[in-house]
């Protein structure tokens, strides 16, 4: 199904309550145009802002301490600023992609493919592929690169969580049409699930909490987080494979894609212990290397009854 790519929503921005994204919109296409080393450089006194925050800094060391116990204080304060840092990097790369992306000239051309045989395989078999990640480095530049994999001509739609607000839906509509061939809320299962039975390939990030409906509380990294269930909703429905990925910059600078073998027996049924694998495979995204990872975000807002706060 051909749908025409969003055009940019110049009519909502120019409402008086939308002028904050629209200026944000503008220091956007300054960015986007930066060197890259430039990039990188500002990330420093960005990072730096962001960690003289007392929310950012207090959930990130949080995250670091109940997640990573096995490192000493003077190792989870190194990776603290090196994830602080990343995560800095990753909304300016994130912005570049946003204004300079599109389908024939990506903003961050892919070096290689790691696991590129899980990935034929799955496409082999005719059935929907379910892309499973994390918020690990920029996740519009892991979009980007996830737009150039060889889906022989297969669909690819993102899965993201709505915003509340108009006119900022309307612009992550837009900006992610630059490699996408769709985006579909999260709480549209319908929608999802067709694309998944006509062979497309879904792209989905479940991994902030949900304490709601359509929720457990499963461990990430030992620690009881409320997930959502729909990776494994999204994969009996769709009758789709599962495959862990993500991507990671080499030490030459270049972009390597990592896909992971698929989840063997999945969905099965018991909803909550797939879950937990789910958690599972996302940690395994994470370990060897966790500073790409987004530790600021609060994870373990909600607790299971009797569950002391984290935060």
């Amino acid at each position: 199904m051909n749908v025409a790519p969003p055009r940019f929503p110049l009519h909502l921005l120019i409402r008086p309550r939308n002028w904050p994204i629209l200026l944000l919109l503008g220091g956007a296409f300054v960015v986007a145009w930066l060197p890259e080393g430039a990039r990188r450089a500002l990330a420093r006194p960005f990072g730096w802002g962001l960690w003289r925050i007392k929310r950012f800094r207090h959930v990130t060391t949080r995250n670091l301490e109940v997640c990573l116990p096995e490192l000493d204080g003077a190792a989870r304060a190194r990776l603290a600023r090196d994830t602080t840092r990343r995560f800095a990097l990753s909304l300016l790369q994130s912005l570049k992609v946003w204004i300079r992306q599109h389908r024939r000239r990506p903003a961050y051309p892919l070096a290689r493919i790691d696991g590129r045989e899980h990935l034929d395989a799955a496409l082999a078999t005719g059935q929907g592929v379910l892309l499973l990640t994390g918020h690990y480095g920029a996740p519009e530049v892991h979009g980007s690169l996830t737009g150039q994999l060889p889906l022989g001509g297969r669909r690819l739609v993102g899965v993201y969580r709505q915003p509340g607000q108009d006119a900022a839906d309307a612009v992550l509509r837009w900006a992610r049409s630059g490699y996408c061939d769709g985006i579909i809320p999260g709480k549209d299962i319908r929608s999802i699930v067709r694309e998944l039975r006509s062979g497309s390939v879904a792209w989905f990030a479940p991994d902030l909490e949900k304490a709601r409906k359509g929720a457990v509380y499963v461990d990430f990294f030992g620690v009881p987080a409320g997930t959502t269930t729909a990776t494994a909703r999204l994969a009996g429905m769709g009758r789709a494979i599962v495959l862990p990925v993500r991507y990671r910059e080499d030490p030459d600078g270049a972009l390597v894609y990592d896909i992971r073998p698929p989840l063997a027996d999945f969905p099965s049924d018991d909803i909550e212990a797939d879950t937990r694998r789910v958690n599972a495979a996302i940690e395994d995204l994470i370990r060897d290397d966790p500073a790409p990872y987004w530790w600021c975000l609060e994870r373990f807002l909600h607790r299971p009854e009797g569950a002391p706060p984290v935060y």
